[in-house]
C-alpha cells in the first residue's frame, strides 16, 4: 500500500496485507451529518454507492482536530474530535483510495495535527478576485489538505458601505457575499479570517483623489501608507473595523503592517517606531471592543531582507495579546524569525508559494521553504500561514495548489520526511490521477530554471522572474543577456516541448481547472523562450538580417494574441472582471510593440540597439 498522503497520517496499524475496496462503501447518514461528502466525492470524481457503510461520530475527548478510523471488511467508522476532524478522516480515506487504485488497508488509523492554526493567505488585491463559486472551490480544496483557516488578503477589495469610493475601480466584494462564503467554509472546517492592511500597501486607494489627505507624505510625494497620526484617519479605520467585524464575525483580524518603510523615512527610526507600535496597540484595543484579537506581520521588527524597519527590541512594547506573524519566503538553513519566540508574544510563521512575478511557481523552493521553516520552529509556534502572493498580477491562482499542499503537509506533521520528488508524485496521483510518467513530465516543467546550470538555488529561482519580465518587455528593447539566456532557451524549448506533449496526451481525471492553468503557463513559457531566441539582444548588422526574422515575428504576434484570449477565458471562469482590464492592457502594449518591431525589421534604416523606427 502507498501511504504517502498529503498531509501524512501519524499512525496506521494495518492488518497485514489485507485490502478493502473503498468503492464497495457508501457514506451513512451519520457521516453526512458531519461531513460534506457529496462535494468531496464530486471534486475527486469518485462515486460511492456500495452497500457497506462509512459511519461517523464525534468524541470531544480526542486531541484537537484529531480523529481515528477503524476499517473492517463490512464497516468503516470515523471518530472525530469535531466535525472538521471527521472531514479530515474522510479525506484521508479518499486519498488512500486514490493512491491505491481504489483500495484501502484493513486496520486502524490515528491522526492529529502538530500545528492547530493552519492557514492559507490568498492575494485578492493584486490580481484575480474570485467569484463566490471560485472562493468556495478554493476553500474546499485547501480543506482537503487539512487547512482550517482561509485568509483573503484585502487592500481595496472589500466593499465598505460607509465609503463607496473605497476600491471603486477594483470591484470589491460586498459583506453579503462574505457572509455566504464564511457560512459555506464552516461546512469544511474552515474559518475565514481577513488580512486587511490598515496601514500600508494602499497602492491603489492612495492614487484616488478622495484619499490623498489620508496618506503619509514624504516631502511632496504621496506614499501608500496611511498617516496614522491624524485623528480623521483613525476615525476612518474605526468605521472600517465595524464593517469588517460585521462581515467576518468575531475572531482574529490580521491588520497587515508589513513593508511600511516610509514611516521610518519620514519620522526616523526612533519616532517612527513609537508611532508604529502605538498605532497597533491602539488597533488592538479597538478590536477588543468588538470581540476580536489582532494579528500583524512582524517584518518591521525583524526584516527578512534589507533594512527598512525598526529595532527588534521595539516588539517588547507591543501589547502582549497581539499575535505577530514572521514571514520569510527564502529557502534557508537557518531562520532568524525564531527570535520572536523570545519576545513573549504569541507568534506564527509564514512561508510562500513562490508564485509571484513569474508564470510557473518555483515549487521546489516553496516546498523547501515550508519544510525547513516549520522544522526550525517546531514546538515554538502553533500558527502557520502559507502565503500566496500575486505581485505582477499575472499568476493564475490555480497554479498555487501544489505549494499549498506542501505547506499543509508540514504544518500537520512537521516531522514528515517526504522528499520533493515523492511529494510531487503523490500530489499528481491524488490530485490529477497521474502515474509516474506524467508526473515526471510535470517535474521537468517545474525544474525548467535548473537548465541554466547555476550553482545556487537562489540564482535559478530568479530565472523565472527574468523570463516573466521578458514576456512583457517592449519587443523593441534588447533582450536580457544575463545567464546566457538565448543559448539555454534554445535547448529548453525541446525539453519543455516534449513534456508539454506528454501532458497534452494525458488529460487529468479531476481538477481540470488547475491543469488548464498549468498548461497555459507552459504555453506562455514556451512563447517567451521562442521570443528570446528570435529577437537578438544586439543591433542588426544589416537590413537583410532584420528582414530575415519577420516571419518568425509574425508567428510570435499571432500566438501572443491567442495567449491573451486564453488568459481571458481562464480568468473569467472563476474570477470577477476586476483587474482583467489592467492585465489586458499589458497584453495590448506588448502586442503593439511586436507590430512595431515587425515594421522596423521590414522598413527600418537606422540599425540601432533599441529597435525603433
Amino acid at each position: 500500500m502507498d501511504y504517502t498522503l498529503i498531509p501524512p497520517v501519524k499512525t496506521i496499524n494495518a492488518n497485514g496485507e489485507e485490502k478493502i475496496c473503498f468503492y464497495d462503501f457508501s457514506p451513512s447518514m451519520s457521516l453526512q451529518a458531519h461531513c460534506r461528502t457529496e462535494d468531496i466525492l464530486s471534486d475527486f470524481a469518485i462515486e460511492l454507492k456500495g452497500e457497506k457503510l462509512i459511519k461517523a461520530e464525534t468524541d470531544a475527548s480526542l486531541e484537537k482536530d484529531g480523529y481515528k478510523i477503524d476499517i473492517a471488511e463490512n464497516e468503516i467508522k470515523i471518530i472525530g474530535q469535531c466535525d472538521a476532524a471527521i472531514h479530515y478522516g474522510f479525506c484521508t480515506l479518499v486519498q488512500l483510495a486514490l493512491l491505491n487504485d481504489g483500495y484501502i488497508p484493513a486496520g486502524s488509523i490515528s491522526d492529529s495535527p502538530d500545528i492547530h492554526f493552519r492557514a492559507v493567505s490568498d492575494d485578492i488585491s493584486r490580481g484575480q478576485i474570485s467569484t463566490v463559486d471560485g472562493f468556495k472551490s478554493i476553500i474546499r480544496r485547501i480543506s482537503y489538505f487539512k487547512y482550517n483557516v482561509y485568509m483573503p488578503y484585502i487592500e481595496d477589495t472589500f466593499r465598505f458601505e460607509f465609503c463607496p469610493d473605497f476600491g471603486k475601480y477594483s470591484d470589491p466584494v460586498p459583506a453579503s457575499e462574505w457572509h455566504e462564503i464564511c457560512e459555506y467554509a464552516a461546512g469544511f472546517g474552515v474559518s475565514v479570517r481577513p488580512i486587511i492592511n490598515l496601514i500600508g500597501h494602499w497602492d491603489k486607494n492612495s492614487k484616488l483623489y478622495d484619499f490623498r489627505d489620508m496618506m503619509l507624505r514624504n516631502g511632496d510625494s504621496v506614499t501608500d501608507v496611511l498617516d496614522v497620526t491624524k485623528k480623521e484617519v483613525r476615525s476612518f479605520v474605526c468605521k472600517m473595523l465595524d464593517e469588517i467585524v460585521d462581515a467576518f464575525g468575531r475572531g482574529v483580524i490580521h491588520a497587515g503592517g508589513d513593508e511600511v518603510a516610509d514611516i521610518k523615512k519620514v519620522f526616523g527610526s526612533e519616532k517612527g517606531g513609537r508611532i508604529y507600535v502605538e498605532y497597533f496597540n491602539w488597533l488592538s484595543e479597538e478590536l477588543k471592543k468588538r470581540g476580536c484579537t489582532l494579528m500583524m506581520y512582524g517584518d518591521m521588527f525583524l526584516q527578512p531582507y534589507g533594512d527598512y524597519g525598526f529595532d527588534f527590541d521595539l516588539v517588547h512594547t507591543l501589547n502582549e495579546d497581539i499575535t505577530v506573524i514572521a514571514w520569510d519566503y527564502a529557502l534557508r538553513d537557518s531562520y532568524s524569525s525564531v527570535r520572536f519566540s523570545q519576545s513573549g508574544h504569541k507568534f506564527g510563521i509564514s512561508s510562500g508559494t513562490w508564485s509571484w512575478s513569474r508564470f510557473i511557481p518555483q515549487l521546489e523552493v516553496s516546498f523547501g521553504n515550508s519544510k525547513q521553516f516549520i522544522a526550525q520552529t517546531r514546538g515554538m509556534t502553533d500558527i502557520f500561514v502559507l502565503s500566496g502572493w500575486n505581485d505582477g498580477g499575472c499568476c493564475l491562482r490555480e497554479e498555487m495548489m501544489p505549494g499549498i499542499a506542501a505547506g499543509g503537509a508540514f504544518a500537520w506533521h512537521y516531522d514528515d520526511s517526504i522528499t520533493f520528488e515523492r511529494f510531487l508524485r503523490s500530489f499528481n496521483k491524488m490530485y490529477y490521477g497521474y502515474g509516474p510518467d506524467v508526473s515526471d513530465a510535470i517535474k521537468t516543467v517545474y525544474d525548467y530554471d535548473k537548465h541554466f546550470n547555476l550553482d545556487s538555488v537562489y540564482d535559478y529561482a530568479e530565472i523565472g522572474g527574468i523570463l516573466f519580465r521578458e514576456f512583457w518587455k517592449d519587443a523593441r528593447k534588447p533582450t536580457n543577456e544575463q545567464y546566457d539566456l538565448a543559448e539555454h532557451c534554445s535547448e529548453l524549448i525541446t525539453v519543455i516541448g516534449e513534456a508539454e506533449e506528454v501532458l497534452k496526451e494525458n488529460k487529468p481525471l479531476r481538477f481540470k481547472q488547475t491543469y488548464d492553468a498549468f498548461m497555459f503557463d507552459i504555453r506562455r513559457l514556451m512563447w517567451t523562450l521562442m521570443r528570446i531566441c528570435v529577437i537578438p539582444s544586439v543591433a542588426f548588422e544589416s537590413r537583410e538580417e532584420a528582414k530575415s526574422i519577420v516571419d518568425d515575428l509574425i508567428a510570435l504576434s499571432e500566438e501572443f494574441e491567442l495567449i491573451k484570449k486564453e488568459n481571458r477565458r481562464l480568468w473569467m471562469r472563476l474570477n470577477r472582471q476586476s483587474e482583467w482590464n489592467y492585465l489586458e492592457s499589458k497584453y495590448i502594449d506588448t502586442e503593439q510593440s511586436l507590430y512595431s518591431l515587425i515594421r522596423y525589421c521590414k522598413y527600418g534604416k537606422n540599425l540601432s540597439l533599441e529597435k525603433y523606427i
